[in-house]
């Protein structure tokens, strides 16, 4: 179970997952705080949205492949999860203060 940034289109990216574990909340916690913030956020700026079909089926591309197998290594993924949000590490200093993401 890491902690440590993806790297996805030159920049360092987390999953949903791993913020709820990193602030030590329940399932979905950071999915609702990303819904909260959404409109303040640019999509393949801030966040990008990648389909779990897409990825299961093995992309074309062997970077997404990559990505793909290293997040499930990482247990970075929840198995319900029909699409993988990545979280830009300035979007989610953005998020954290926006939504009151904290496990304090």
């Amino acid at each position: 179970m890491s902690n440590q940034p993806f790297h996805y289109q030159g920049q360092a990216v987390l999953t949903l997952r791993q913020i709820d574990r990193m602030n030590g909340v329940i399932k979905g916690s950071a999915f609702r705080a990303f819904k909260r913030v959404a409109d303040t956020l640019i999509e393949g700026e801030d966040y990008f949205v990648l389909a779990m079909d897409e990825l299961k089926t093995r992309s074309a591309d062997p970077a997404l492949n990559a990505l793909h197998a290293a997040m499930l290594s990482a247990d970075a993924l929840y198995p319900s999860s029909r699409v993988v949000v990545l979280i830009t590490q300035t979007a989610y200093a953005r998020l954290q203060r926006a939504a009151n993401l904290s496990s304090s």
